[in-house]
């Protein structure tokens, strides 16, 4: 497939997806306006664009939003990081990844969210205890992905660059991390809901401020178009977390054919 042709069918999917977005939010507003729909129970996107613009401007959602994204951004990160280089050493060192493997996958199978009022209880209802929670839904998923990534390494290719005289190190820099960045960016993907998850899930169970809050505080007054909007608001936020991320891989793996990034 060449150049042009490539170019025209991502021009079509873009616009089929604008049509069908365009599409939903048109018939959900109509059958909000016709009586199709309940509003008290679904809203409509009128109701939805006239909360945000009020919250926006009274400067209740920049606050609330603040609040979440510097706690689940934080616990991305941190997990990130720390994630990437366990999974590394894990990868890295194949007896010790052998005995800590089925103790990861263990980890990866306790309902982390699950843990929330005991994080809440020993670190309190600020900052600390989201970030810790945001953290543990991110570092498992990173660390296994690493992991993976390095395992998954040709061996011909690690043999093939042993065979010609590289050291330990040449081979991870030239062979093993360069083979990981895929895995890398599909955990950032993932994790980034992960991280919001972490964030809202400690608001929901005690907070004084953030999206969670607003959405319990709204959930408590049955009103739907105020629980709705924050949560589309931090839909979009995540969703340009991934094109990010998207973008940066892309750079970073240029030379790669464009259906292998």
């Amino acid at each position: 497939m060449n150049a042009a042709s490539r170019s025209n069918d991502a021009a079509v999917i873009r616009i089929s997806q604008f049509v069908t977005l365009i599409g939903f939010i048109i018939l959900w507003e109509v059958s909000a306006r016709l009586g199709l729909s309940n509003v008290t129970w679904t809203s409509s996107p009128f109701r939805i664009a006239a909360e945000f613009w009020e919250s926006l401007t009274s400067g209740e959602l920049p606050r609330h939003l603040g609040v979440t994204l510097s706690e689940a951004v934080a616990g991305l990160a941190l997990g990130a990081v720390v994630g990437i280089l366990l999974g590394m050493v894990l990868g890295v060192s194949r007896l010790v990844g052998a005995i800590i493997e089925p103790f990861i996958m263990a980890l990866n199978c306790l309902p982390r969210v699950a843990l929330g009022p005991l994080i809440v209880m020993y670190l309190g209802i600020g900052f600390a205890s989201k970030f810790a929670l945001a953290f543990s839904l991110v570092v498992v998923p990173m660390m296994i992905n690493v992991f993976e990534g390095i395992r998954s390494t040709d061996p011909v290719l690690v043999n093939l660059l042993r065979t010609v005289g590289a050291s330990r190190m040449q081979t991870f820099f030239k062979l093993l991390l360069p083979n990981c960045i895929p895995w890398i960016f599909s955990a950032l993907r993932v994790s980034i809901s992960f991280a919001m998850i972490g964030a809202i899930v400690g608001e929901f169970i005690s907070a004084r401020a953030g999206i969670g809050y607003m959405i319990d505080t709204a959930a408590g007054a049955f009103d739907v178009t105020a629980m709705l909007m924050p949560l589309i608001v931090l839909m979009l936020v995540t969703f340009t977390f991934d094109r990010l991320f998207v973008m940066l891989r892309n750079r970073m793996l240029h030379w790669r054919p464009a259906d292998q990034r």
